[in-house]
C-alpha cells in the first residue's frame, strides 16, 4: 500500500514538473541607453492562427504600459502614421527598416518580432504552445539593443492553461526583462 502511494505521489510530482515547460533566451547590448519612447509594431504571424501576431503585439503593449517604466506610443497612432506613408501595418514583413519606421514615428526605439507558434498540441490532453521572438532597435544607431526568444507550453493538468494565458504570461516576462534592463529605474 505504501509503495503504491509513493508511486502515485511521484507520478503527480513528475506531471507537475513537466506540465508547464518553457525556454527563454534574452540579451541586452552592453551600454545600451534607456528607452525614452517605444513604438511596438504588429508582430509577424508565422503561424496558421489568424491574428496571432496582432495579439502578441497588443499583449506586449499592455504589459509594457503596466510597468510604467517605458513610454509606449499608442498602437492606433502607429498604424495611422504608417498608413499615411502608404505602409501596411498589417504586413510587418513588408515594412521598411525599424530605424526608418522609428524616424517616421519620432520614437527612440522600435519593438518588433514574430509569433512562431500559437496552437494546441494534440495528445492525451491538448496542450497550449506559444513561441515568440522580439527585437528592440535603437532608432539613432539602427542597432538591435535587446532581443528575446520565448517558447512556452502550458499545462493541461490541474490548471487548465489556454493559449491566451500562456501568451499573456510570456508577454509579461518579456516586458519585465526589457523594462528592468532598459526602462526608467525611477518608475520601478
Amino acid at each position: 500500500m505504501w509503495r503504491s502511494a509513493r508511486v502515485a505521489l511521484l507520478a503527480i510530482g513528475v506531471l507537475t514538473l513537466f506540465g508547464c515547460a518553457s525556454a527563454e533566451q534574452e540579451w541586452v547590448r552592453p551600454g545600451a541607453g534607456r528607452v525614452v519612447r517605444v513604438a511596438v509594431l504588429p508582430f509577424e504571424n508565422q503561424t496558421t492562427s489568424l491574428r496571432a501576431g496582432q495579439a502578441a503585439g497588443d499583449l506586449l503593449v499592455s504589459q509594457l504600459l503596466a510597468t510604467g517604466a517605458i513610454s509606449v506610443m499608442d498602437p492606433s497612432e502607429v498604424a495611422d502614421l504608417l498608413r499615411r506613408e502608404n505602409l501596411d501595418p498589417a504586413d510587418p514583413g513588408r515594412l521598411p527598416s525599424a530605424q526608418r519606421v522609428g524616424r517616421l514615428l519620432q520614437v527612440s526605439h522600435v519593438l518588433y518580432g514574430a509569433v512562431t507558434e500559437y496552437r494546441y498540441k494534440p495528445g492525451f490532453s491538448e496542450t497550449p504552445a506559444v513561441g515568440m521572438t522580439a527585437r528592440l532597435v535603437d532608432v539613432a544607431s539602427g542597432e538591435v539593443v535587446w532581443t528575446a526568444s520565448h517558447a512556452r507550453i502550458g499545462s493541461p493538468w490541474f490548471r487548465e492553461d489556454g493559449l491566451a494565458r500562456v501568451a499573456q504570461q510570456m508577454a509579461h516576462d518579456m516586458a519585465a526583462h526589457l523594462t528592468f534592463a532598459l526602462g526608467d529605474a525611477r518608475a520601478r
